[in-house]
């Protein structure tokens, strides 16, 4: 018996356009996974309120107390500002999975049809389902994509902590998906046995900009903060013990 996957809510973002709109508007793909017991609902991040979540549960005959798994895709806002609706349930994020006051390794091979893998490159906290359902293996990966095959180079993902190490993650993703459910989009078929065109290689690294959200400064890649993208190394929130940060300490 295989799991089955739904998306609850669909995202959408127009962070890739956001200087022609004028105002980011962002919210995440949140899925549904049931598996036997298992009730997860995957990343319930901002909305307008919370009761377009409360209204798609139940539109699966499920109430927020069904729901005894939460799974946070990376440590990004957008994608678990929510993660307080469900007091009842566990919490499976990069560190661990959270019982109350507890916390303790997940496994990869989290249950017969669901594995869980280290997805890097977007964010350094990144991980990604890969569930077992009757059509396929079904990658719920957050922003490895953000939308179908988008952005097509890591290079162009203006929040990613390290772009080669964001290709190494999609390689992997692809490899093992039938279908995918990016951070901000629809799901999507994946033809594991597609030739890239020559469009599709792998492309040297280009000057993207984006605007610290703290101080408003234009950054290029090596301006960010590893840990928080979205702000530049002068505005760096991280501790003078955090072993990933790149700011050195706000250099």
């Amino acid at each position: 018996m295989t799991a089955e996957v739904k998306i609850l809510v669909e995202g959408c973002t127009n962070a890739d356009s956001v200087e022609e709109t004028g105002e980011e508007k962002t919210r995440p793909t949140i899925t549904l996974v049931r598996d036997k017991n298992l009730v997860m609902v995957v990343d319930p991040g901002v909305l307008e309120n919370q009761k377009v979540l409360v209204d798609a549960l139940a539109k699966e005959n499920l109430a927020v107390k069904d729901v005894n798994f939460v799974f946070i895709t990376h440590s990004h806002i957008d994608h678990y500002r929510n993660a307080g609706m469900f007091p009842d349930a566990k919490i499976i994020e990069y560190f661990g999975i959270w019982e109350k006051l507890t916390v303790k390794n997940w496994a990869e091979d989290f249950t017969e049809n669901i594995k869980i893998i280290h997805t890097p490159g977007h964010d350094v906290s990144a991980i990604s389902l890969l569930v077992k359902t009757d059509n396929g293996v079904v990658a719920i990966c957050g922003d490895v994509f953000w939308k179908e095959n988008y952005p097509q180079n890591p290079h162009d993902d203006a929040f990613a902590s390290n772009p080669e190490r964001l290709r190494e993650s999609r390689e992997a993703v692809l490899k093992m998906a039938d279908f995918v459910i990016p951070g901000h989009g629809p799901m999507y078929k994946n033809d594991r046995n597609a030739v890239r065109t020559e469009e599709e290689q792998p492309k040297p690294a280009v000057k993207v900009t984006v605007t610290c959200k703290k101080c408003g400064r234009q950054m290029i890649q090596h301006d960010k903060c590893q840990c928080r993208p979205y702000l530049c190394f002068r505005c760096c929130e991280c501790g003078m013990d955090c072993d990933a940060c790149s700011c050195s300490h706000k250099k």
